[in-house]
């Protein structure tokens, strides 16, 4: 008996000693069982990155022949679509920007929609066209990046996905100037590119997009992208025209609050996500066409009445304060066409501020919202100070520019996007907050405004082609009811002839230009073809014939400062080049660089050591 008790204790014992490592057997099996699915899909993951079988858009990519430089992907719309084709036919303008970051470099990055990629002029009349080209004036001795991540038709979404890979550029700064497509952008909340109903949510859709695997599952889950609009581009009219699918959002409706959520939440992460890696960013204020664009969708109601108001106050005649009242009442009632009516009457009273508030109430009523509300002003403003971001007050610079404070067609061209004169204000604006927070650091000799706007990258090709562009996007709905043929002037003159052929498609931008500077030299156009040499340089940095041609406009300008940069550009794609480094030698003896051009004509005297140009000039620098 005792020693069936023994054994039976033995064996309890011995249970005991095994109960851990059973434990730990089936938790073993517990953890592989759990994280096999994911040990899976990590293997599936890497499997197909491997074959990149659904590959992701980068934001930034090299050049294909000039690995040195990259650009911004002018595909990157598609990254924002299950599948990228249903993408409409937008991009970011293409900039290069050296690929490996300068120390001593200033480098700046701009985030924004059309207004802030220069749209109809292009990229010559953009913040950061403009800033580029002064802050190169203001210190030629140091490099200038000024990249541009800006197109038609985007969003917060947009600036919010692209912020990781433009951290990764680190950069000194990033400027924004976004806000008026929250509504009817892509991923607006009235868009025919539709979104989710919830910004995390489709922020969720944006990250899980990061992986191979999902990209995979969600192309072949939804053939239509899921995201369609009728109509091809060319078929279906203007982008403006195709996009907007909720033509009706009153002010204050679910989905007028859902695109406030919108842009508040989005905005606030974007501006965190910066601020965490110590990234300053300058975001600007809001501006559309106030005073000369009348509401597009009113609310439904008294039409005849209003317009019978709307034809006495044209007339001149004096409105009795019953039929006032009436307007007030039908915009306390919602109607955008009675607030825009009251606000012409209020102007031409001379009651100035009243007449700001009638507009601004005007645009804020009107139903098809492609212009930002005011309330989007508040939000930029409170969304910065929490996060310490600097404000650049735009709206405040463009109210000091216009009769009254009222904006209208006197900087903006139709219902939101600025003229030539708008757009100077706007960079401007960004350069003046650079400047104040000390961001630009020592080494800069400020180039004047004067002088700045007169400078303006933007040359006469340039403006023709938007003129042009305007024209077909204002016969398009909802400018007109049904969409028309524009029909453009005959072109006098030799810059509308080559504008008339690049909107055509005959040429490209690159050729028009080069014939245009062409044009100048022959002509003896000396400004201009110093405008336009300088544009193709800071174009096409890669290119050693257009570094020489605005470094030798330069000299011959009396700049021969600045000739130095360009000067040793050229040199840099053409080191073998013998007049570069006599022109640079010229250049830096001129302006008393004397280092750069000893070195300069001893390089000269490498490639050819008999060049009596080198030598004397070497001697004249001895003789210093």
């Amino acid at each position: 008996m005792g020693k069936q008790h023994k054994t039976q204790d033995e064996k309890d014992d011995r249970a005991s000693a095994e109960a851990p490592a059973r434990r730990l057997r089936k938790g073993v099996f517990l953890l592989l069982a759990l994280s096999l699915p994911t040990l899976l899909l990590g293997v599936t993951e890497g499997v197909l990155r491997a074959l990149d079988v659904a590959p992701r858009i980068p934001l930034f990519i090299p050049h294909p022949q000039f690995p040195q430089y990259s650009l911004a992907n002018p595909a990157a719309a598609g990254r924002l679509f299950s599948r990228p084709e249903a993408a409409p036919n937008v991009s970011i303008e293409t900039g290069f920007f050296d690929t490996r970051r300068s120390p001593e470099a200033l480098r700046l990055v701009v985030q924004g929609g059309s207004s802030a990629a220069g749209f109809p002029y292009g990229y010559g009349a953009s913040p950061a066209a403009l800033l580029e080209q002064r802050l190169r004036r203001e210190n030629p001795g140091r490099r200038i990046e000024v990249i541009t991540t800006a197109m038609s038709a985007v969003n917060s979404y947009a600036l919010w996905d692209f912020s990781d890979e433009i951290i990764a550029l680190e950069p000194d700064a990033v400027l924004i100037y976004a806000g008026h497509n929250e509504f009817l952008g892509i991923l607006g909340v009235g868009s025919a590119y539709t979104s989710s109903r919830s910004p995390a949510l489709t922020r969720l859709i944006m990250r899980l997009r990061r992986f191979q695997l999902y990209r995979v599952f969600e192309r072949l889950f939804s053939p239509g992208g899921g995201q369609a609009v009728s109509g091809e581009e060319g078929q279906g009219g203007t982008l403006m025209a195709r996009i907007a699918a909720e033509r009706r959002i009153p002010l204050d409706s679910d989905l007028y609050r859902r695109g406030v959520e919108q842009f508040t939440s989005n905005l606030d992460l974007i501006l965190r996500r910066y601020r965490s890696v110590g990234i300053p960013v300058y975001i600007a204020t809001l501006v559309s066409n106030e005073a000369d664009q009348p509401p597009f969708i009113s609310a439904p109601g008294a039409e005849g009445e209003i317009r019978a108001l709307a034809e006495s106050i044209a007339t001149g005649e004096p409105l009795s304060p019953g039929a006032q009242r009436r307007l007030q009442d039908l915009t306390a009632g919602g109607s955008a066409q009675a607030a825009y009516v009251l606000a012409g009457l209020l102007a031409s009273h001379e009651r100035a501020s009243e007449a700001l508030e009638a507009f601004q109430r005007a645009r804020d009523l009107d139903q098809l919202r492609f212009r930002a509300p005011t309330r989007f002003n508040d939000i930029i403003r409170a969304r910065a100070d929490a996060s310490g971001a600097v404000v650049v007050d735009v709206e405040a610079d463009f109210r000091t520019a216009s009769p009254g404070g009222v904006i209208g067609h006197g900087l903006i061209t139709e219902h939101l996007h600025p003229n030539a004169e708008g757009y100077f204000i706007i960079g401007n604006a960004f350069h003046q907050a650079l400047s104040e927070t000390g961001l630009l650091g020592d080494g800069f000799s400020f180039v004047d405004t004067g002088q700045a706007r007169q400078e303006m990258p933007l040359s006469a090709v340039d403006r023709l082609f938007g003129e042009y562009k305007l024209m077909r996007l204002m016969a398009d709905w909802p400018f007109v009811e049904t969409r028309q043929e524009p029909v453009l002037p005959p072109p006098r003159g030799n810059e509308a002839v080559l504008a008339r052929e690049l909107y055509e498609q005959k040429i490209d931008w690159r050729t028009a230009h080069r014939q245009l500077r062409a044009y100048y030299r022959r002509s003896s156009n000396e400004p201009e073809y110093l405008r336009v040499a300088l544009i193709l340089a800071d174009a096409f940095p890669f290119s050693a014939e257009d570094q020489y041609d605005a470094a030798v406009a330069l000299a011959d300008a009396g700049r021969p400062v600045q000739a130095v940069r360009y000067f040793y550009q050229a040199a840099a794609v053409r080191p073998e080049h013998l007049q570069t480094w006599l022109s640079l030698g010229d250049a830096g003896a001129r302006s008393g660089l004397t280092q750069h051009a000893r070195r300069a004509y001893k390089r000269a005297l490498e490639i050819a050591p008999d060049d009596s140009r080198a030598r004397a000039g070497l001697a004249e620098l001895d003789r210093r």
